[in-house]
């Protein structure tokens, strides 16, 4: 998502033009994907006693993930490690604060 060429394709996506059926299973597709392989990590996390038991994998990753994209969709503004680093704090103190629980 660094590239131009992510930035694109990550804006198209996103974009009004996911009303379109085709593009919108793209979306669900790409998300879902990136959802599911990174559950484990977090599971095994909670497992390991490294985050509350109520944690709910898929919150916490969207809540890592959500200031990662507001700037490569809607800002624009650079996203480097300081800012995922920032990301993966805000993450963690929402589940160590028990606002991330599974429904």
């Amino acid at each position: 998502m660094a590239t131009q060429a992510g930035r694109a394709l990550l804006t198209t996506v996103l974009s009004d033009a996911v009303r379109l059926p085709q593009l919108a299973e793209v979306k669900h597709a790409l998300f879902d994907d990136r959802f599911r392989r990174a559950e484990p990590v977090v599971t095994r996390a909670i497992e390991r006693g490294e985050l509350p038991a109520d944690t709910d994998p898929a919150e916490l990753l969207k809540a890592l993930a959500a200031p990662i994209y507001f700037r490569l969709v809607f800002t624009g503004e650079p996203v480097d490690e300081a800012t995922a680093d920032r990301a993966v704090r805000v993450a963690l103190a929402a589940a160590h604060a028990h606002a991330l629980p599974a429904v």
